[in-house]
């Protein structure tokens, strides 16, 4: 009879196979040949439909990750100077940012979990990145948490070192650590690349910086290793443009907003009891203070708390605590 599903016994133990394995490949293409020899009818069609919409939806898996490292080995020679390895514990849910600077993090994770998938089709995934904002807003810790997310070691690169050593062998250092790079997969973070741009100090200094930012830049370039590159700044309108186009994405960290405030005092305090807080007077008293320096105004008042013998951190003791974070800033120079 038209119309009616003529599934065999091997179609039939084909689809209980692939079901009961999660194979959702072989299940298709086991319902896809039941399907070409059910002739045509509203239910065949309705079954065809359903199929290509099953298709449609299932969208590739992120392959299993790796086991993270359980040790990694410091740099020797050479290398000691100017690098060491590290295996960060942070994870992303330990960062309290803006959500679009949280959407980029996600993105970069996701294509790096896929980056064989990506490859496979000709694009590769982001790995270049430069993050700017003021200090203190989470532009390091983020290196840390990629590297533990994706089970990767972190490369921590000392670029103050550069700007005092001889144009020679700043050079030869720098190839040395992209060399490593090509070898052993990671996060490799350069941070404050301010250090390779001093615009106060004299001809000679400008120019041995600009050497030495020159020939980073060209080897950031021509870097075609599988790791991930996190340069941070403080100041990014010191970078020229050419310097920008290096990287496959520029993530801007600002100050935390007033949610942000809150968030990075939950997070702090986890396990206090904060039911007394007033958040806006605390976020009004935060503004123009940065995650770090919240972070640490959170544990100042946290040890007060803990101290006296209260039972829970109160407004006051914060807002005493933000302040104090204040008065540190505008005694520096």
């Amino acid at each position: 009879m038209e119309g009616r599903l003529l599934a065999t016994a091997a179609h039939v133990k084909a689809l209980v196979e692939s079901h009961g394995a999660g194979d959702d490949a072989r299940f298709r293409a086991a319902v896809a040949e039941v399907l070409e020899n059910a002739g045509r009818s509203k239910e065949v069609e309705e079954l065809r439909r359903l199929l290509e919409t099953r298709r449609a939806s299932v969208r590739p898996q992120a392959p299993p990750q790796p086991p993270p490292p359980s040790s990694v080995a410091q740099p020797r020679g050479e290398l000691a100077q100017v690098l060491t390895a590290s295996l960060p514990g942070a994870q992303l849910a330990d960062l309290a940012l803006a959500s679009d600077v949280m959407a980029r993090l996600h993105r970069v994770l996701t294509e790096q979990r896929h980056a064989e998938t990506l490859r496979a089709r000709g694009f590769e995934p982001l790995r270049k990145l430069l993050l700017t904002g003021p200090p203190g807003t989470g532009k390091t810790m983020t290196a840390e948490v990629l590297a533990a997310e994706l089970a990767l070691p972190l490369f921590s690169v000392r670029l103050d070192v550069f700007a005092d050593l001889p144009a020679e062998d700043a050079v030869a250092k720098l190839s040395l650590v992209f060399d490593l790079l090509a070898q052993s997969r990671g996060v490799c973070l350069f941070d404050d690349v301010d250090t390779l741009i001093d615009p106060d100090g004299g001809e000679r200094s400008r120019t041995h910086l600009r050497d030495v930012l020159r020939t980073f830049t060209g080897l950031l370039d021509q870097d075609a290793s599988t790791a991930v590159l996190v340069v941070t700044t403080n100041r990014p309108q010191l970078l020229e443009r050419p310097v920008l186009r290096r990287f496959d994405t520029v993530v801007d960290y600002p100050l935390p907003s007033t949610g942000v405030v809150q968030e990075v005092v939950l997070r702090r305090l986890r396990g206090f009891d904060l039911s007394a807080v007033e958040w806006p007077r605390v976020a009004s008293t935060a503004s123009g203070l940065s995650h770090e320096q919240v972070s640490a105004a959170a544990a100042l008042a946290a040890k007060q708390c803990i101290l006296d013998g209260a039972p829970q951190v109160e407004t006051a003791a914060l807002l005493a605590a933000l302040r104090e974070r204040r008065q540190m800033l505008k005694m520096a120079p």
